[in-house]
């Protein structure tokens, strides 16, 4: 159902994510020069993956139970899915070629470089999320139903421990996504999120 394989880089999203208004802020032709040649490296360094999951669910007080038993314990998350009867699981990466890049420019000392293919790096993630996000809400829309926002681990009473088993009930092995001792995933700039569905109506 997903295809995310073609994400382009906003320049000026990459530049409010350097902290840089696009409308006030006046850089030197050197800095515009370094940022758009940075950001062209990014674009060719990204490998938009992806894997998704989804099931219909039934929920009980803070419990959400998912019917292949995968389940959620989470007073946020039930508030989130409180009128919905399925939820998808989405992961996505960039991969991990830009990431090997930024290590090497820190190694370099160019730090501002690294600055600049970081950020573009997680504007890159965001696009791609965002980009999945608005083909399940068209996917949807034709059985007339609607989203609720994205929810991941780490956020509220959802523990980023909680995304341990929310990636292995997504699949993410295939796509080559691991996780830290602390529960942070490799690649960097990967997002997972879950997204509710409901009837259009409710």
């Amino acid at each position: 159902m997903l295809n995310v394989s073609s994400i382009e880089i906003p320049y000026n999203r990459l530049l409010a994510r350097l902290g840089y208004l696009h409308t006030k802020t006046k850089l030197d032709i050197k800095t515009v020069c370094s940022i758009k040649e940075n950001l062209n490296l990014a674009q060719k360094l990204i490998k938009p993956k992806w894997a998704i999951s989804f099931g219909n669910i039934t929920l009980k007080e803070d419990l959400i139970f998912f019917e292949n038993e995968y389940r959620i314990k989470s007073d946020n998350v039930a508030a989130l899915l409180k009128n919905c009867f399925k939820a998808y699981g989405v992961v996505v990466t960039i991969g991990d070629a830009l990431e090997k890049k930024i290590d090497e420019c820190l190694k370099k000392k160019e730090t501002f470089n690294a600055l600049i293919l970081d950020a573009a790096g997680s504007v890159a993630a965001e696009e791609i999320i965002t980009a999945a996000n608005a083909q399940i809400k068209t996917h949807e829309a034709k059985s007339g139903n609607a989203l609720t926002k994205r929810y991941s681990p780490g956020y509220g009473d959802w523990m980023l421990e909680a995304n341990k088993q929310f990636l292995n009930w997504i699949g993410t092995e295939q796509i080559g996504i691991t996780l830290s001792k602390f529960y942070h995933m490799k690649p960097e700039k990967s997002v997972s999120a879950l997204i509710g569905v409901k009837k259009a109506n409710s």
